[in-house]
């Protein structure tokens, strides 16, 4: 061994030293905190403790090995160098864990590599315990001045190999989870961390001058100011918990969303079976008063309805997830199905409803059909709602732009001559769940969700809501919408040309007596109001109560349509559909299937449509809505027009 003093070996480890005495002074101040810090960064204070012993080791394996002051045969030389090395792969391994300390938590799914990479760290050090008892005869022969070799593969296994490992894993999980820093985190650890790789890659290539402790407690000071201080950990640990609260949060959004789901499904079940029996005896009764009876049986259920969705929108405006769907739409049918959506209500109370349309509006928009119709809807029957006697009246007129001649400012008015409001109630009628003057309007049905739903939907589609009132003479609700304009046809005379253009006419009788469909539901009673609904169409109905009879059925015969429950157990009206469309031989393998559903939530008729069915209705299923479906994919050659 070359012949070197004591002081000179010192000498060369002054650096080394100053680092061990800057890390001495940060794990006192560390150890220094209160239980409470120490708990906050305990993963800190193990790492500096860590490098600190990495730190005091090397610098005594390094007096060992290059003094003749103090007895340093081959064998101890040789036993120091392989400590050194493997403590300098333990620190480079802590290291890791302390930066996975960041991104992981002790129940995440990187447990696999965690524990590959303990087990490289305990296999070298076996390797070494190995190799150094191979070694150990070879070692005791040799002569007290003779050099022991540590070059070749030993260094490059013992010295290189896992000590680089460990530093790029590091800096690879650095990299890949850096999304989840704020910016002073993520500058500090570049700073830190390079500081930290540059001292041990110029120790591994240049092991005569012993740096790497020195870039390594430059990295655990930059850690400590820039990360580990007591008000940032407060911060770090305010942000983790704000987190959680947010994915609470979320979880309570995706519960809720399912109990509406739910609560729509099985409320809108039997919601069906009234809707569609009270309209059989409608259809079917020859007695005034039972006529009456049934009328005032569907106003109430309609009612029932319109609060249920009314629920349903609010909850998704709640949580965000309220979706505006444009297509190209004909403003004509949508403002006829309106009209004639809420007129029997009208005539009902004796009002008169009046509506006036521009006639040089173009008939052929770009928009959400279905919002635009529930913004309509919402306001007339709101207004006959608060009406007793006169008159409600709607307006639709509209300008192109002037910076952009391809949009319509389509501009709703519903003007009614009802109770009006008080100013003082004016600042709070979109209000959710707000119903002004109670004391007049107690007997009045609502939930106090659909006007702030309709300021909802306009905002959504960038338009503007208006109302003027006087108290005891009635209120105006005004509604500008941006709409594209998708054609050059004018919408005239809107009655006229919606019977023109529509030839599905709703109230136009048909009856299809050779056509065949198949009706798949879970629910005895939904099918009976089917079959009943179709009944003066006399199309041939049968029926099945599960998905794998309604596949079994299909199997022995062509259907012109299968209506399709979505909800049904064991085999649900997806996977039934999309096994009865996978089997070529099945006969109805490209048959029309509609998916009747009682899930109304925003986005389940895009999600079925995508799903592969044909069309989509929702329950309760009106007879009319129901007619006019099958009258759409019904072949034109087996359907009679009743004229």
């Amino acid at each position: 061994m070359a012949d070197i003093s004591l002081i000179e070996t010192i000498h060369r480890l002054y650096i080394s030293l100053t680092a061990l005495g800057f890390n001495i002074l940060l794990s006192v101040m560390l150890v220094a905190f209160d239980q409470g810090e120490r708990d906050r960064n305990r993963s800190f204070v193990q790492l500096c403790l860590v490098v600190l012993g990495g730190n005091v080791t090397t610098c005594i394996c390094t007096v060992l090995r290059r003094t003749i002051e103090v007895a340093s045969p081959p064998f101890v030389a040789y036993f120091a160098y392989l400590l050194m090395c493997l403590v300098n792969v333990f620190v480079t391994y802590y290291f890791a864990r302390y930066i996975e300390s960041y991104f992981y938590d002790e129940n995440s799914s990187q447990k696999l590599i965690r524990r590959i990479n303990f087990g490289l760290v305990i296999s070298i050090c076996a390797a070494a315990v190995v190799f150094y008892v191979i070694k150990l005869p070879e070692l005791l022969n040799m002569n007290d001045t003779a050099e022991a070799d540590f070059g070749g593969w030993v260094r490059v296994l013992f010295g290189y190999a896992l000590e680089l490992y460990f530093l790029i894993y590091t800096a690879a999980v650095f990299l890949i989870h850096r999304q989840k820093l704020d910016r002073r985190a993520f500058n500090t650890g570049v700073v830190a961390m390079s500081a930290t790789v540059i001292g041990v890659v110029f120790q591994l290539f240049f092991p005569g001058v012993l740096v790497n402790y020195v870039g390594a407690v430059m990295g655990l000071y930059l850690f400590y100011i820039g990360v580990e201080t007591p008000d940032y950990r407060k911060l770090r640990q305010t942000l983790e918990d704000l987190r959680e609260a947010r994915e609470a949060a979320d979880r309570a959004n995706k519960s809720k969303s399912y109990f509406l789901a739910n609560m729509s499904h099985e409320i809108r079940t039997p919601i069906n079976a009234v809707m569609g029996m009270n309209e059989m005896i409608i259809r079917e009764s020859t007695d005034e008063n039972i006529t009456n009876y049934a009328h005032n049986v569907e106003n109430s259920a309609r009612n029932l309805l319109s609060i249920i969705n009314d629920i349903l929108d609010f909850s998704k405006i709640e949580a965000g997830k309220l979706e505006i769907i444009n297509a190209p739409y004909s403003l004509g049918v949508l403002l006829n199905e309106t009209v004639n959506m809420v007129e029997f209500r009208s005539k009902s109370k004796g009002l008169k409803l009046d509506v006036f349309v521009e006639q040089n509006l173009p008939d052929m928009l770009y928009g959400d059909e279905v919002r635009i119709r529930q913004i309509l809807t919402n306001l007339l029957t709101n207004a006959i709602k608060y009406t007793d006697e006169g008159t409600v009246t709607l307006t639709v007129e509209g300008d192109r732009k002037q910076d952009n001649e391809e949009v319509l400012e389509l501009r709703l008015a519903v003007i009614d001559t009802g109770i009006g409001i008080r100013e003082s109630d004016l600042d709070k009628l979109f209000s959710q769940f707000e119903r002004v003057d109670l004391i007049h309007n107690k007997t009045i049905e609502g939930t106090g969700l659909g006007l702030a739903i309709t300021h909802d939907l306009v905002s959504e589609m960038g338009g503007t809501i208006k109302v003027e009132s006087v108290y005891g003479k009635g209120s105006a609700f005004r509604v500008v919408l941006p709409q594209e304009i998708k054609g050059n046809e004018l919408i005239g005379d809107f009655h006229d040309r919606f019977r023109r253009d529509n030839p599905i006419d709703p109230d136009e009788e048909f009856t299809a007596p050779e056509a065949r469909i198949l009706v798949v539901d879970d629910t005895r009673i939904n099918l009976m109001v089917t079959q009943a609904l179709l009944k003066k169409t006399e199309i041939r109905v049968d029926t099945a109560m599960s998905g794998r009879e309604g596949i079994s059925k299909s199997l022995d015969g062509k259907y012109d349509i299968i209506l399709m429950d979505q909800r049904m157990p064991q085999l649900d009206g997806t996977q039934a559909m999309k096994m009865i469309r996978s089997r070529e031989e099945n006969p109805n393998a490209h048959t029309i299937i509609i998916c009747l559903t009682a899930d109304a939530l925003s986005g389940a008729r895009e999600r079925y449509l995508a799903e592969g069915f044909d069309d989509y209705l929702t329950k309760p299923i009106e007879g009319n809505s129901l007619e006019k479906m099958c009258r759409k994919y019904l072949p034109k050659e087996k359907v009679a027009v009743k004229r």
